[in-house]
């Protein structure tokens, strides 16, 4: 009897280590599965296993909520021409300077699943897939006095100075149909690296123009500043946004909110975008807006994480409280122009 009783106290023993020694991976294997399923997925882990994390974020507690920016159950009401929404500018920008979504680097390859209805506005845009990943850190470009007068004097002899070839001289001719508007005004210019479009206006007549990204830029030219987004949203916050009489962007609202450049998650990104130069805007004034579009078309494509293609649903909630005047194909994009309304 004794015997027995050690050998079941020698049993009890060793299957106590035994479960010891497993508490470590238990507990891995733990907080592992707390993290959200889109951060494990197959294709996820083929990018860096190792290398996936969530990049330091600001405290998004003071981010407030989006109301009607984000609302795409909202429809043009019967006898209006755009979609009526309610804008809360400061909130906007508070937004804009505590972004609600999160930062992942490298970028995901496919939307968190419990954003997806958010992602794809609840099936009118198809899911497709193309990865880049944008994340790597860029110097801030330069562009000198003698650089910026070169452009200058090549786009007015009509050569390509557009980071998009015949697309970019088409949007000049459309930029070019309003020239009595933009003649001695001052705007904005949103997501630009090289000056192509800031040249053009300035060749076309403009007084000033201001140029906002996330990323640094100098332009050498008294015609031309510069201000990063975080600094615009802290201006906007602390007294009223600035007021332009006109704003342009080609090729970067599609991006705005698929982190491929570092950007936080939001799958509004696009529209809270749109909002933020309609704060920034007079009323009445002109908003030269160029993304990929399929006119006449319903459903678009998210082409996750690259890029948005714009159908109609998405092109109705995108253009909210702005009037279309015109619209136009320059190839792949399609452009539109824009009236504040209020």
């Amino acid at each position: 009897m004794v015997h027995r009783n050690l050998l079941y106290g020698l049993a009890g023993v060793l299957v106590l280590m035994a479960l010891l020694l497993m508490l470590p991976k238990k507990f891995e294997m733990l907080k592992t599965n707390g993290e959200p399923n889109h951060l494990h997925n197959q294709h996820q882990t083929k990018v860096s296993k190792d290398r996936l994390r969530v990049a330091p974020s600001i405290d998004n507690s003071l981010s407030p909520p989006c109301g009607e920016v984000c609302d795409f159950s909202i429809h043009k009401s019967k006898g209006m021409s755009f979609v009526k929404k309610n804008f809360n500018c400061h909130n906007i920008f508070l937004r804009l300077k505590y972004p609600p979504g999160k930062v992942y680097k490298p970028p995901l390859r496919e939307p968190p699943k419990e954003l997806l209805d958010a992602f794809t506005q609840n099936g009118d845009m198809a899911l497709g897939s193309f990865y880049m990943d944008g994340t790597t850190a860029s110097k801030g470009s330069v562009f000198k006095i003698e650089d910026m007068n070169k452009l200058i004097k090549d786009d007015k002899e009509l050569k390509m100075i557009g980071s998009y070839g015949r697309e970019s001289a088409k949007f000049k001719n459309g930029l070019s149909k309003y020239k009595s508007e933009l003649t001695g005004k001052s705007g904005i210019v949103i997501g630009s690296i090289r000056p192509w479009i800031e040249v053009m206006l300035i060749n076309i007549g403009v007084k000033h123009v201001t140029t906002v990204d996330y990323n640094s830029v100098i332009f050498e030219h008294p015609q031309i500043s510069f201000k990063l987004m975080p600094d615009l949203a802290d201006e906007s916050i602390k007294n009223q946004p600035p007021q332009f009489d006109f704003a342009a962007s080609f090729s970067s609202l599609e991006h705005s909110g698929l982190g491929r450049y570092g950007d936080p998650i939001n799958p509004y990104g696009d529209f809270e975008a749109a909002a933020q130069i309609w704060c920034m805007l007079k009323p009445g004034g002109l908003f030269f807006l160029g993304v990929p579009a399929s006119f006449g078309k319903r459903k678009g494509t998210l082409d996750y994480n690259a890029h948005r293609i714009y159908g109609e649903a998405r092109i109705e909630q995108l253009t909210a409280n702005f009037e279309e005047i015109y619209r136009f194909h320059t190839g792949i994009h399609g452009v539109f122009v824009l009236r504040k309304r209020v």
